[in-house]
């Protein structure tokens, strides 16, 4: 992404026990959390690394990129997207 001078910094999350967060974008927007599942269904435990980053790093919102058909709103700065909107 920097090498195409979009001016994002990226970089994963990882906490102790196991949570994470495949990719977090921080730019002038500040940050975005973004995980990647291979599933239509998003369950609270599949949310956990993201919750966690958000409302610690006070992210402006997470999203959830899967295979679902249409997307949700799981929390208030909580949501997901199927991979075939992109």
């Amino acid at each position: 992404m920097n090498a195409l001078g979009s001016g994002y910094n990226y970089s994963y999350y990882r906490a102790g026990g196991g949570a994470e967060v495949d990719l977090v974008l921080e730019g002038d927007f500040g940050l975005v959390a973004v995980e990647i599942k291979h599933t239509s269904v998003v369950n609270t435990r599949d949310l956990l690394g993201l919750r966690n980053f958000v409302n610690e790093e006070k992210a402006r919102f997470g999203l959830v990129i899967n295979s679902d058909t249409m997307p949700r709103i799981y929390e208030e700065n909580l949501v997901g997207i199927p991979v075939n909107w992109l």
